[in-house]
């Protein structure tokens, strides 16, 4: 695995988590229409709206999402704590160095190290990583 393909992994998540909100936002739509049309419990109905297709998303993104935190919990910090603010919380670098107290150019450096470690933990344990 080359460095950007496990860096596409790891955005990968970030556009799996937006489309899981998108699909809670339209499920949300769905409960509150149903909730105007049937004075009843619309649990049911919101039940059938979250089909078996909807459930194994969620399931995949769940299971890349330990994949990615298993990869980090391997890392000594800072590299930890950087990888988990980045991909796992979403922030930018600016961000990620605010909160940590370093200067955006050293988070660049720490990620690109960070990357670096985990590559060789991948092909140490022989890892099966993909975006998909």
């Amino acid at each position: 695995m080359e460095k950007e393909e496990l860096k596409e992994f790891l955005e990968s998540y970030l556009y799996d988590e937006q489309y899981l909100k998108e699909k809670i936002k339209e499920l949300e739509k769905i409960k509150n229409r149903s909730e105007r049309i049937f004075e009843e419990s619309v649990e049911d109905v919101t039940f059938v709206t979250v089909g078996q297709n909807e459930k194994q998303i969620v399931l995949e993104i769940y299971l890349k999402k330990q994949k990615i935190e298993n990869l980090f919990q391997q890392l000594q910090q800072p590299y930890k704590t950087l990888m988990y603010l980045k991909y796992i919380n979403f922030c930018s670098f600016d961000q990620v160095a605010d909160k940590m107290n370093y200067s955006t150019k050293r988070i660049y450096q720490l990620h690109n190290e960070a990357l670096q470690m985990i590559l060789k933990n991948i092909e140490k344990d022989n890892l099966k990583i993909s975006a998909n």
